[in-house]
């Protein structure tokens, strides 16, 4: 059995010891594949007055969870995603001595976080590097929990394994079915997200249910569990979301963006049809979906007279992973690809961006963001020496940057 590392790091902002600090474990160290792997964080309350903690949901931007995975024998390069909006929080009482567990599912890909890595998946070894800010306050003191709390960290490193020779329990899902059915939100949210990440496919005749259940908790897992089941029955069930379900709720979008991962052109119709009826931002996925098929709806949009129209069918070229969308985004980087002075410097802008996204190679921009004259030239010279031997990529194809010369 491989070795169980940790290490503890408290930080404080006085010399005082913390009155709030943490510990994070994991149940064991070795798992089955398809295995949940939960990290568990312990809140302690070490002194002998009340405190309130800052709260929020785990896998929250705001939460001050810092976690990132990496499987040692193949690391996966991180793909960065921006991240960013509101989401609720609060504050939890602890008494003196007393404790509070929170837990993290490993093995879902997270990207509310930023830069997280790869999840706890294939079969392999693991390294998390997990930490947490802890914001705290004596209970009762005008809620300075929020506005001016004091600090501790809990940092601690696990190496866990994925063993391909071990066999999964035919009973490891049966206590995250029966919770289904709880009255606590917070126990069906947490049952429904691992089965969805999971998605045995002895459970797809209830995963399918969430796709029409009336139960927002489990409704926001359809999209993920129908795409991880991949099956002919779920993908389309999958599509069918796009038909049945409220434009613009975030299952709705979810549903979208799980159907154009598939790059199954045969979605290509109906993505393109959910872009024209309830926006541009959609066509992104259309492009995941169709590839080389999508480009020429994409040429068609980008005469569209609307120029957010005209700026996401660009961005969406980007994503097409499509040799042929490079020539096209060079050409729309010279000011002169639009009359309208204004618009063509977003035009450029769009399709450095989109370029970036396919080659994963980089054109600075100004310092206030703007386009760079040169960015065409250096382009189109980048094209005639390293056009025929480059990879081109699709969102989700992870590898490091490299600037253009």
């Amino acid at each position: 059995m491989p070795r169980l590392w940790l290490f503890v790091a408290v930080l404080a902002p006085s010399l005082c010891p913390a009155q709030v600090t943490g510990t994070f474990s994991l149940e064991k160290s070795t798992f089955a594949p398809g295995e949940p792997v939960f990290l568990t964080l312990t809140l302690h309350n070490e002194g002998k007055d009340s405190a309130e903690v800052h709260t929020a949901d785990p896998y929250s931007f705001c939460s001050g969870y810092k976690i990132h995975i990496t499987r040692d024998a193949a690391p996966e390069p991180a793909c960065f995603q921006g991240y960013g909006g509101s989401c609720m929080s609060g504050a939890l009482s602890l008494g003196p001595g007393a404790s509070h567990t929170e837990r993290l599912l490993l093995n879902y890909r997270n990207n509310s976080q930023g830069d997280l890595g790869a999840p706890v998946s294939l079969p392999g070894d693991y390294t998390v590097d997990a930490s947490r800010d802890i914001a705290y306050a004596p209970l009762g003191s005008n809620s300075r929990v929020y506005t001016a709390p004091d600090h501790s960290v809990v940092h601690q490193t696990f190496h866990l394994k994925v063993d391909n020779a071990l066999e999964l329990s035919p009973t490891v899902y049966a206590p995250y079915i029966r919770p289904l059915d709880s009255k606590d939100d917070q126990v069906r949210r947490e049952a429904a997200r691992t089965l969805a990440t999971l998605a045995p496919p002895a459970l797809e005749p209830l995963l399918l249910t969430f796709a029409t259940s009336k139960d927002y908790v489990l409704k926001q897992f359809a999209p993920l569990a129908l795409a991880n089941l991949a099956t002919k029955t779920s993908l389309s069930a999958l599509a069918q979301m796009l038909l049945d379900t409220e434009p613009g709720t975030y299952e709705y979008m979810t549903a979208a963006e799980k159907l154009g991962q598939t790059h199954d052109p045969a979605w290509l119709p109906l993505l393109l049809e959910v872009a024209d009826q309830h926006g541009a931002m959609y066509l992104s996925y259309a492009a995941e979906s169709g590839g080389d098929a999508a480009i020429p709806a994409l040429l068609v949009r980008l005469r569209h007279h609307n120029p957010n129209t005209r700026n996401a069918a660009i961005y969406a070229l980007g994503r097409t992973g499509s040799r042929a969308a490079v020539p096209l985004l060079i050409n729309l980087l010279g000011l002169q690809a639009n009359p309208n002075e204004g618009d063509g410097k977003n035009t450029a802008i769009s399709a450095n961006v989109a370029l970036r996204q396919l080659t994963h190679i980089y054109a600075e921009q100004g310092s206030g963001g703007e386009a760079i004259p040169s960015w065409q030239s250096r382009w189109q010279q980048w094209w005639r020496t390293s056009g025929s031997s480059a990879t081109f990529y699709r969102p989700g194809e992870c590898v490091a940057d490299a600037k253009l010369p």
